[in-house]
């Protein structure tokens, strides 16, 4: 794995931390912070992997 994925998911961890403590105190708040996550997530996993256009 390349450094800047091992970075990156570092960073998508702990975001994903934040997430979850914040659903417990704010559910909808939460769930949204984890549903933008993982489509953050999904997007960055696509630009990394997919051949760049020339």
């Amino acid at each position: 794995m390349k450094e800047e994925h091992k970075r990156a998911s570092i960073l998508f961890g702990a975001l994903a931390v934040i997430a979850i403590i914040v659903w417990f105190f704010n559910a909808s708040f939460g769930k949204g912070l984890l549903l933008g996550l993982g489509l953050a997530a999904l997007i960055y996993i696509l630009r990394s992997f997919l051949p760049k256009r020339q």
